[in-house]
């Protein structure tokens, strides 16, 4: 049981709208105690990578990237003009991520969030989501980013729902670059259980969403941490995990997220207490104590 996990925060914990006025929230980011900010990409013109990187360097914070792709720019999209515009704005924000310092980009990269239709996908849809992301990650290759693929629920995306249909979407791309982000909020939506699926996507995993059943407080929905914690001490991960919370209704993502009505007393306690619960279950489940234990168990 070795390793390490490293914690991120999703800006949008206080802030609807992600712009230089926000800087101040890297160097927030570390007096919680966190290693990461992620910066999302909904609002790509409102980014200036130069101004992140020199305050995340100065705050001591990683940073990663997310985006979750707009209407008009769906790489599994049957127009190919669509597509291409999903091609050209991947592309974009691959730039921004690697021009901010960051190697790590993901999210609902595949397809356009919130995009409904009349069938159940079909072969041509993963196929066409594939060959777009394959270019977009050898064009994240040169550049030195990594990318994840994030399956979410059915009511925001038809494509990919479970780490399984993330799996054979990684699979098809077949790209070195390419791995799996998973999101325990949409988990507890599609998936039979927690452990298993966690499990089986650690040698794909490039980021862990650790948001709750109701994306408030973790620890205080349904949600099963101790197995999702337990799956990834199982599987050797040693790498980011972040909360994901809300503040306000973010223009960008209001379809996807409906946030109607606080999470948490303050978007500070709900990092502070969210923090303290999984890095308890961190020291519970990646301790060598528990390791001992485990041996002795199957030595039995």
């Amino acid at each position: 049981m070795s390793g390490r996990l490293r914690y991120a925060v999703h800006v949008y914990a206080w802030t609807s709208s992600w712009s230089s006025a926000d800087l101040p929230v890297i160097d927030h980011v570390r007096e919680l105690g966190l290693d990461a900010v992620e910066i999302p990409l909904m609002e790509p013109d409102e980014v200036d990578p130069a101004a992140i990187a020199e305050r995340a360097q100065t705050a001591g914070v990683e940073v990663v990237t997310s985006l979750a792709l707009p209407e008009g720019a769906d790489p599994a999209d049957e127009d190919a003009d669509v597509r291409r515009r999903g091609l050209e704005l991947l592309r974009h924000c691959i730039d921004l991520t690697a021009d901010m310092g960051a190697t790590s980009f993901s999210g609902v990269l595949y397809s356009a969030i919130g995009r409904r239709i009349h069938r159940r996908p079909e072969e041509a849809d993963y196929t066409r989501a594939a060959e777009t992301l394959k270019e977009a990650a050898r064009f994240a290759q040169g550049r030195g980013v990594r990318i994840g693929i994030e399956p979410i629920n059915r009511y925001e995306t038809f494509l990919v729902n479970t780490a399984e249909q993330a799996r054979a979407l990684v699979d098809r791309i077949d790209e070195p670059n390419v791995g799996i982000h998973l999101d325990a909020y949409h988990m507890n939506i599609e998936e039979d259980g927690f452990y298993e699926p966690t499990l089986a996507t650690v040698p794909y995993l490039v980021h862990f969403h650790m948001s709750e059943s109701h994306r408030g407080i973790p620890g205080r929905g349904t949600v099963d941490w101790d197995a999702i914690v337990r799956a990834l001490a199982d599987g050797g991960y040693s790498g980011l995990v972040g909360l994901e919370s809300f503040a306000d209704i973010a223009e960008a993502m209001k379809a996807a997220t409906c946030i109607w009505r606080d999470l948490a007393p303050s978007s500070d306690v709900l990092v502070s207490e969210g923090l303290a619960f999984l890095k308890g279950l961190e020291r519970t489940y990646y301790s060598s104590e528990r390791a001992t234990i485990d041996g002795d168990r199957k030595g039995l």
